[in-house]
């Protein structure tokens, strides 16, 4: 799902007294939102004023991102969370006109253009259940179907085995039948 970008980074709407540090993405309060980036969180509530409930995630190239607005936090202050990893749920907190996430980023102390990172809050926590349905598929067939695995392998070691002991000794029989020792029998 794409979040519609109801704000910019510098935009100067008519109820900001500054330009905008963030850019805003529209969202139904309650929707998970999750870190882009691996790093250490850092907890604020504002309250009513600022971004309300917001979470700093100090990243490990020095970089801080900004999660305002949240309705609540899945967090602790001190944290660490990988990429993917839940930080709270999107909301209305803070000084606010609706539902959303503010999304903003700090280099060296200054507010920077976050826009690099758009898709990535676009696809936020998608790829990472993506991997871990795949994982888990795949691990399902392989548990399903183990029987086929083991009787093709001991009928490749039987094989095998009949290569090794055959009488022809040309070189290339021997060489051949070192190799299949040492790869399938030496562990």
């Amino acid at each position: 799902m794409k979040y519609k970008i109801t704000s910019n980074f510098g935009s100067k709407e008519s109820f900001r007294e500054k330009s905008h540090t963030g850019i805003d993405f529209q969202m139904s309060e309650g929707t998970e939102i999750y870190s882009i980036k691996s790093g250490i969180i850092h907890l604020k509530d504002y309250g009513s004023t600022n971004a309300g409930k917001t979470i700093f995630v100090d990243w490990e190239d020095g970089k801080t991102a900004i999660y305002g607005h949240l309705s609540k936090f899945s967090v602790t202050d001190g944290q660490k969370v990988n990429a993917g990893d839940l930080l709270g749920y999107s909301g209305n907190t803070g000084n606010s006109t609706g539902a959303h996430l503010h999304f903003g980023l700090k280099g060296n102390g200054q507010f920077i253009d976050p826009s690099p990172y758009i898709e990535q809050i676009q696809s936020m926590g998608k790829s990472l259940q993506q991997l871990t349905a795949v994982q888990f598929n795949f691990s399902d067939f392989f548990h399903q179907h183990m029987s086929i695995f083991n009787d093709m392998f001991s009928t490749l070691k039987i094989h095998l085995i009949n290569m090794i002991t055959l009488t022809d000794y040309s070189p290339f029989i021997k060489c051949f039948q070192y190799i299949i020792q040492f790869l399938f029998f030496n562990s």
